[in-house]
C-alpha cells in the first residue's frame, strides 16, 4: 500500500494493474473508442508504451521526444507494454538523485515526483482501458489515494490539452476512485 510519498510503489502497482487489463485485450478491442477524446484503444496503448519510454528517458537524464509519445507504434500490445514497462522500472530503480529535476512535457519536477506523475497517468489510463473494453473498472482505493496525492500537487502547467489531464469535474464524493477520476476529468458513472 503506497503512502503519499511512495511514488515508486504507486508507479509499480499502477503499471501492474494496467497490465492485467491489457492482458485481457482482444484484437477487436483495439478499434474501440477509448473514452479519451480522439483516441481508440490502439492510440491509448501507444500513449502508454510511449509514456513508459519517454518517462524512462527523462528519468535517466536523456532528452525525451514528448511530442512523439502518442505515435509509438504498437504491433504486439502486451509484449511492447511489458518491454517498455521494464525500461521504466529500470529507470526508477537506477535513479541517482530523487530530487534531480527531470524534463517532462509540462514542466521540470523532481525525479521522485515525475515517477508519481507516471504512476497516476498509468492508473487513470488503466481505468480508461477497462471501461473501453468492458472490463471491471474498479481501482484499488489505496492507489487512488496515492495518485490523488500526486495530481493534487500538479502545477497549472500540467493541466489542459496536450498536458496530463483534462479539466477537472466537480464531485462531492469522498470515495477515492470517484475523486481521482473527477479530478482527472473523467465521469466515474460510465
Amino acid at each position: 500500500m503506497p503512502t503519499k510519498t511512495d511514488f515508486a510503489t504507486l508507479d509499480r502497482l499502477a503499471t501492474v494493474a494496467t497490465r492485467v487489463r491489457l492482458a485481457n485485450l482482444t484484437v477487436a478491442d483495439l478499434d474501440r473508442p477509448s473514452g479519451c477524446p480522439g483516441w481508440d484503444v490502439r492510440n491509448l496503448l501507444s500513449h502508454l508504451v510511449g509514456g513508459n519510454l519517454r518517462f524512462a528517458q527523462a528519468l535517466r537524464g536523456e532528452p525525451a521526444d514528448w511530442p512523439s509519445r502518442d505515435a509509438e507504434p504498437v504491433a504486439s500490445p502486451l509484449a511492447e507494454f511489458d518491454a517498455s514497462a521494464a525500461e521504466m522500472a529500470a529507470a526508477v530503480a537506477g535513479l541517482d538523485d530523487p530530487k534531480r529535476l527531470v524534463r517532462l512535457e509540462a514542466g521540470e519536477p523532481p525525479a521522485f515526483f515525475a515517477v508519481g506523475v507516471h504512476g497516476a497517468d498509468m492508473l487513470v489510463h488503466g481505468w480508461d482501458l477497462a471501461v473501453a473494453t468492458g472490463q471491471d473498472p474498479t481501482l484499488d482505493p489505496d492507489l487512488c489515494a496515492a495518485a490523488l496525492a500526486v495530481i493534487e500537487r500538479y502545477p497549472p502547467s500540467f493541466w489542459g490539452p496536450g498536458q496530463f489531464f483534462a479539466p477537472r469535474i466537480d464531485t462531492s464524493s469522498a470515495e477515492p476512485q470517484a475523486r481521482l477520476l473527477a479530478f482527472s476529468g473523467r465521469d466515474s458513472s460510465r
